[in-house]
């Protein structure tokens, strides 16, 4: 199966990509927020120089995006800090879809604009994105306890990381 990546186009990506959202947050994988079609064009379209959103194709279909940006805007002392995600469509899972959009997409984009250090919120209950995140180098440095509000159910999130210096001497 080959897997084509490319940077997200608005005029043609943001609907996919809202869809994709819609279906994760309905499977309780995701706190993203659900966004219409105008709201993604706007945020792909406003996003500065060191963010950027990344989409798979499989066959020409839509299959997955990833998502980088800074992660703490607020202190220069945390620039070299990033904030990830990564949704793959339910159908395209442990195909491959996620890794190229990291390998073709997130880590060049990353060492281009300077990141060192990678984190994210993962729900703890989605072991399968937590494993995916684990076969790219991340590992677990924190458990929250009833972090994320889920229509008055409160649920655990782990913190997951990456140092790229720590996954580039392992790739050597």
């Amino acid at each position: 199966m080959s897997v084509d990546v490319a940077r997200a186009v608005p005029e043609s990506d943001t609907a996919p990509i809202a869809n994709l959202i819609e279906i994760c947050r309905g499977e309780r994988r995701t706190v993203l927020n659900s966004f219409t079609p105008e709201e993604e064009r706007a945020y792909l379209e406003a996003m500065g120089p060191r963010e950027a959103v990344f989409v798979a194709k499989v066959d020409g279909e839509f299959a997955g995006f990833a998502g980088i940006a800074p992660r703490w805007g607020y202190s220069e002392r945390l620039r070299h800090c990033a904030e990830c995600g990564t949704w793959v469509m339910p159908g395209m899972r442990g195909r491959g879809v996620g890794s190229a959009l990291w390998r073709a997409g997130v880590l060049p984009f990353c060492r281009e604009a300077g990141f060192r250090h990678i984190g994210a919120f993962v729900m703890a209950h989605n072991t399968g994105a937590i494993a995916f995140y684990e076969s790219l180098g991340f590992s677990i440095c924190g458990r929250h306890r009833r972090l994320v509000d889920w229509d008055g159910e409160f649920l655990d999130a782990v913190e997951i990381e990456m140092w790229l210096e720590d996954r580039l001497t392992a790739a050597t």
